[in-house]
């Protein structure tokens, strides 16, 4: 049973960059994790599912810091929480699911706290939070996002996602980190990489909202991350060609990786397999995951 005034919030797994879209597009999924949040007098953590006996039972987990973060935002003293926290997002996957935590504190505490900040600002503070907005945008707005930042103020342009994908998910079993993924990439990028993926990250966008697939594939090829982390998912490169040439519109590394994210137009057991057997070319164990792009965005849920 629920404590008293406990608000529960659904969170989305998201998938960023789609390619070419570094650091601006993000899309969510219809995969999601769940907190529930009260004020107690002392910190109780519990956690369920993707993480259990991993995270942090105490105001170190990351849903509590965004927690903690609101309410000294909103000039208010907590004396402690009681969150419980199931997670159907694998952790370091590069499927969101340190925004999902984010925002799931930030949406919760927003609520139980009547702190009436809006959507933007919980995004400026979810953005401060995880360092860069392409995740937590599709997790706080659902469907498919474009976020900028200019002067430390981040922009964000929700769109309807498109409901005629299923998504595959070839998720490994080894985690990396977005430091790590991060650390590997260089200071600087040929003028021609810049123009490239520019160009391929506008096609990206425009495949998905007019639903071009034909587009789709060649807009999602990348020249400013992929290569760089490649280095540190060994196959990568293969699995997604072996996804598209087994029928899918197109695939990438999804976020910081290592899990590939492949598109098609229904679920294909076809590119599922192909992608397995791309990783397991280089003796490496995965897991598919069937399921959908999700116009859902974090969702306070009714008791």
């Amino acid at each position: 049973m629920s404590p008293p005034n406990a608000i529960r919030v659904q969170i989305p797994a998201t998938t960023a960059n789609l390619g070419p879209g570094f650091d601006c597009l993000g899309l969510a999924l219809g995969l999601y994790n769940t907190v529930e949040l009260s004020v107690s007098a002392i910190t109780e953590v519990h956690v369920t599912g993707e993480g259990a006996g991993q995270l942090p039972l105490s105001e170190a987990n990351l849903v509590l810091r965004a927690a903690n973060k609101l309410a000294a935002e909103a000039g208010i003293n907590v004396p402690g929480w009681r969150l419980r926290q199931h997670n159907d997002i694998p952790l370091a996957r590069g499927l969101g699911s340190s925004s999902a935590a984010i925002v799931g504190g930030l949406v919760a505490t927003n609520e139980l706290l009547g702190a009436e900040i809006t959507t933007g600002g919980l995004l400026q503070l979810a953005a401060q939070i995880e360092g860069h907005p392409d995740n937590v945008a599709p997790a706080l707005y659902g469907g498919l996002t474009v976020c900028g930042i200019e002067q430390e103020q981040v922009y964000c342009a929700p769109l309807p996602a498109p409901q005629s994908l299923a998504v595959v998910l070839a998720i490994p079993d080894f985690e990396v980190s977005t430091e790590m993924a991060r650390r590997v990439l260089p200071d600087e990028v040929p003028f021609a990489d810049a123009v490239f993926n520019t160009s391929h990250a506008a096609m990206a966008l425009a495949a998905l909202v007019s639903e071009n697939w034909n587009l789709l594939g060649a807009a999602m090829k990348d020249r400013l991350h992929q290569p760089y982390r490649a280095e540190l998912m060994p196959g990568m490169e293969e699995v997604i060609a072996a996804a598209v040439e087994a029928g899918a519109y197109g695939a990438a590394l999804s976020g910081s990786g290592p899990t590939v994210v492949a598109f098609a137009g229904e679920e294909d057991s076809a590119v599922a397999e192909a992608m397995v057997q791309a990783f397991k070319a280089r003796n490496i164990q995965v897991r598919t995951v069937w399921t959908s792009v999700s116009n859902q965005g974090a969702t306070v849920l009714s008791e």
